[in-house]
């Protein structure tokens, strides 16, 4: 089927809501709307207020970021992955299950009337046994195109929640989840080391610290070495900085430590704030060429090739 010229990419998250008007045929960003109103914060205000229902709740507010769009672009196809399909979220679908292929036929998706004259797709998560996920699926199926050539191996969307998806032959066929962001946000900002930690820039010193948190992570020494961080702040060994990227790596490496030793092929895509990361992390043990990289501008137009696939299957 012929897809439109135009399309509306929505990336609704847990914290962050992303709107993007797409030139179809070049993947080109024509206009953007982003905002802070992700679907928790949306869930909350609806949860404060007796006259929409949940559905038209979230509706109206993405029409009100819709319609902050060119005029002549505010009524192509809207299509929408992410927590926009959970249950505080727009219209709750159920989570697909794996596998899946780089076709996304076997994606839960549901066509509702965002207004008249204009259409929302949403499309559904995935879950297995060992994971979940609603997102990230649609960033695989816009990566597989780049993935085919090297036909299996792993690939690494780190992340609030990590996620490592076994790639082959064209099919994603099994999941891991890691708390990794999550656990860092906690105990730098909630434990006993909240204290002893403190965001800056990356450098060649913080970059010891990191490799140092790293190896013993992965040598499984994660909760042992946890108070080697505290210990550093009082006995004055170490900085603060230094000692929140300690941390990272401490955290980074316990996520990747049972890939130490694994002949397969490591395919990572993250946003910049965390790629060097786990670059440098990866690039401790693995061996040359076995590492393939991502950088953020790729896993940004991954998301609108895998909406693009899905959209072709409903496209009229």
């Amino acid at each position: 089927m012929e897809l439109p010229s135009y399309f509306i990419s929505c990336d609704w998250g847990t914290s962050n809501f992303r709107l993007r008007l797409v030139h179809t045929a070049s993947f080109e960003v024509l206009a953007e709307q982003n905002s802070n109103q992700g679907i928790k914060a949306v869930y909350e205000r609806f949860s404060k207020q007796e006259t929409l229902s949940q559905k038209d709740f979230f509706i109206s507010h993405l029409v009100e970021h819709v319609d902050k769009l060119p005029v002549e672009h505010r009524f192509h196809a809207v299509v929408s992955s992410g927590m926009s399909t959970s249950n505080i979220g727009l219209y709750e679908l159920p989570y697909s299950d794996m596998p899946f292929d780089n076709s996304g036929e076997t994606l839960h998706c549901k066509t509702l009337p965002l207004r008249e004259g204009q259409q929302l797709l949403l499309i559904s998560g995935i879950k297995s046994d060992t994971g979940m996920m609603r997102g990230e699926e649609i960033q695989a199926i816009g990566l597989e195109n780049l993935m085919k050539p090297y036909k299996a191996g792993i690939l690494l969307l780190p992340g609030t929640h990590s996620k490592h998806l076994t790639y082959k032959n064209g099919s994603f066929c099994h999941l891991r989840n890691y708390m990794t962001g999550e656990l860092f946000e906690i105990l730098g900002q909630k434990s006993i080391l909240a204290g002893s930690v403190r965001s800056n820039d990356f450098s060649t010193a913080t970059e010891t610290s990191f490799k140092e948190g790293l190896q013993l992570g992965l040598d499984k020494k994660f909760s042992s070495s946890l108070l080697m961080i505290r210990a550093k702040d009082v006995v004055n060994q170490g900085s603060k900085e230094e000692n929140f990227y300690f941390l990272s790596g401490l955290l980074i490496g316990d996520e990747l430590s049972y890939l130490h030793e694994t002949p397969e092929t490591i395919f990572l895509a993250a946003p910049k704030s965390i790629f060097t990361l786990y670059k440098i992390a990866l690039e401790s043990f693995l061996d040359n060429g076995q590492l393939v990289l991502f950088e953020e501008k790729i896993l940004e137009k991954a998301l609108l090739m895998g909406q693009i696939k899905i959209l072709q299957r409903y496209a009229t």
